[in-house]
């Protein structure tokens, strides 16, 4: 795989084909499986999910990367892969965005499995890895993951506090989650952001150091944006569980 050329902006792709694509996919497959009778959703999830008793079972793999378990567990992925996807993909070519995307659902699932035995699905160690590498080519970039006008590195700083956090302390609501998955993924994709241009990368990190000092200068303030911009989510994800469990619903006479 080649290095697109250095010249300034012109490898980059506006149109966010693959992030989109990779979103459609995410979405058909939960409405394909929450539209299967119990049983066969049951079947499903233990033969294409992720886990050590499954390591040699190749296409686990990747087909645990695209189910998810409920429609927070989508819409949440499919937000960060939304933005960090986007950002990403306007700075390297096709063949890059894939292969850091599916190299750091990979990694996040294999470290998962060096703690736990439990059988893992999601693309959250994809979206982490995507954003891994997006907050270290463009930190500076701006967007409205909380409905506010925030620097890519600042979010992608929260983040990381929180998945470090949830990691260390293992609070019981959280017991579920694989969150040792999205720091593996994370990290994957920061080392992919410094094989495709290391300058780059090396000044990003240093301007994540500034919004880590920007985050304890301000932190109240950056805890009232994210508590309001969580509180709308949790509106708009309940929402569009709705909508995609009725749509499931709806498919549902096709297994009958």
């Amino acid at each position: 795989m080649e290095k697109p050329p250095a010249k300034k902006h012109e490898h980059r792709f506006q149109t966010h084909n693959i992030t989109w694509l990779l979103v459609v996919l995410n979405v058909l497959v939960f409405i394909i499986v929450f539209s299967m009778p119990q049983a066969m959703q049951d079947w499903v999830f233990q033969t294409f999910s992720f886990s050590g008793g499954g390591v040699f079972e190749i296409w686990r793999w990747f087909t645990s990367l695209f189910m998810h378990i409920s429609a927070s567990h989508l819409f949440f992925n499919m937000l960060g892969l939304y933005f960090f996807g986007k950002i990403f993909e306007e700075e390297v070519n096709r063949q890059w965005f894939l292969s850091a995307y599916f190299a750091s659902g990979l990694i996040g699932n294999f470290v998962f499995m060096l703690t736990s035995a439990a059988p893992v699905v999601g693309a959250s160690g994809c979206v982490f890895g995507v954003m891994g590498a997006a907050m270290l080519l463009n930190p500076i970039k701006r967007i409205r993951l909380y409905l506010f006008p925030l620097p890519l590195g600042i979010i992608a700083i929260l983040f990381l506090i929180f998945e470090t956090l949830v990691v260390y302390f293992q609070p019981q609501e959280f017991s579920g989650v694989a969150n040792i998955a999205h720091l593996g993924g994370v990290i994957a994709g920061s080392v992919f952001a410094f094989f495709y241009d290391w300058r780059r990368a090396s000044k990003g990190l240093l301007v994540l150091f500034v919004c880590i000092v920007l985050l304890i200068v301000l932190a109240p303030i950056f805890a009232l944006i994210t508590g309001i911009g969580g509180l709308i989510l949790g509106v708009i994800e309940t929402i569009v569980g709705f909508f995609l469990y009725g749509i499931a619903g709806l498919l549902s006479f096709i297994w009958v």
